[in-house]
C-alpha cells in the first residue's frame, strides 16, 4: 500500500500541473482562472501579484513529492509521513483540479465545495503529521511541514475569497449590509485565524501566507476603498508583528538555526 501511495502521490501531482498550466493556456474553456476571476472581481480579491504564491507552492510541493518517494529507491528510517497522509493529498489534487474545471466552467457555487475539499484535506494532513508541534528535523520543516502550511495559509484566504465572489454572483444582498463592511469581517476572520494557528500550532507560516494576501488586498484596494484599504494593511502588519514575536520566542528550534547547527557540522 505504501509503495501504490507513493507512486499514485506523483501521478496525483502532476495531474495538477498539467491542469492548471492548461487552465492558465485559454485551453479549457477558451478563457482562463483569472479571466473569470476578473467577472466576479471582489473587495475580498487580493492584487494579481499576490498569485505568484502559486508558483512557490508548487515547487513547495515538488520538494514534498521527491522526499516522499524517497523509499522507492533507497533505503530510508523514520519514514512514516506516507502513511500518516495516506490518501489525503490524492484528495487534495483530485479537488484542486475539480476547483479548476468548476472555476472556469463557471459553477462557482460547486467551486466553493470543492475548495472547502481541498482545505480539508490540507488541514487533515497537517494534523495527522503534528506538523509544528514537535521539534523535528530541518529536512522534515523543509519537505514536509512548509509545503503544506504554506498551501493550507492561501487556500485558507483564497476559500474567503471563493465564498465572497459566489455571493457576489448569485446577487446576495449581504443582509443590507454593505459589501464594504462585509470585506472588512472577512478581513478580521483571516486575521483572527492566522492568529490562534500561530499561538495554538505554531503556524507561522500560515500567518505569513495571511499577511502577504491581506497586504495584496490593500493594494487592490489602494485607491477605491479606504476602509479596506486600511482594514487590510493593518491586519497584515499584526500578522507578520505576530509571526516575529512567536519566532523570536522560539529561536531555539528555528529552521534558521537548525540551518546553520547543519552547516557547521
Amino acid at each position: 500500500m505504501k509503495r501504490t501511495l507513493q507512486i499514485l502521490n506523483i501521478v496525483a501531482f502532476i495531474a495538477v500541473l498539467l491542469v492548471n498550466y492548461l487552465s492558465n493556456t485559454g485551453r479549457i474553456n477558451n478563457t482562463t482562472i483569472g479571466e473569470v476571476s476578473a467577472q466576479v472581481d471582489t473587495l475580498f480579491t487580493p492584487a494579481p501579484y499576490a498569485f505568484a504564491i502559486w508558483g512557490l507552492i508548487y515547487l513547495l510541493l515538488l520538494a514534498f513529492v521527491i522526499y516522499q518517494s524517497r523509499s522507492l529507491f533507497m533505503r530510508v528510517k523514520k519514514d512514516d509521513l506516507v502513511s500518516k497522509t495516506g490518501w489525503w493529498f490524492i484528495v487534495s489534487c483530485i479537488a484542486n483540479c475539480l476547483w479548476v474545471y468548476c472555476w472556469i466552467y463557471q459553477y462557482t457555487g460547486i467551486s466553493v465545495l470543492c475548495i472547502f475539499l481541498l482545505l480539508f484535506s490540507l488541514l487533515k494532513i497537517v494534523v495527522n503529521n503534528n506538523m509544528e508541534r514537535w521539534d523535528a528535523p530541518l529536512t522534515v520543516i523543509a519537505f514536509l511541514w512548509w509545503p503544506f502550511v504554506i498551501y493550507c495559509g492561501w487556500v485558507t484566504v483564497a476559500s474567503i475569497a471563493n465564498v465572497a465572489a459566489w455571493l457576489v454572483k448569485i446577487g446576495w444582498d449581504g443582509f443590507g449590509i454593505s459589501e464594504t463592511i462585509w470585506t472588512v469581517v472577512m478581513v478580521t476572520i483571516a486575521t483572527l485565524i492566522g492568529l490562534v494557528l500561530t499561538w495554538t500550532r505554531s503556524m507561522r507560516e500560515f500567518a505569513l501566507v495571511g499577511s502577504w494576501a491581506l497586504t495584496a488586498i490593500a493594494v487592490a484596494n489602494w485607491e477605491s476603498n479606504e476602509a479596506v484599504k486600511i482594514a487590510a494593511i493593518s491586519c497584515a502588519v499584526v500578522l507578520f508583528i505576530s509571526s516575529s514575536i512567536h519566532g523570536y520566542m522560539n529561536r531555539d528550534t528555528s529552521p534558521i538555526k537548525k540551518l546553520k547547527q547543519n552547516l557547521s557540522r
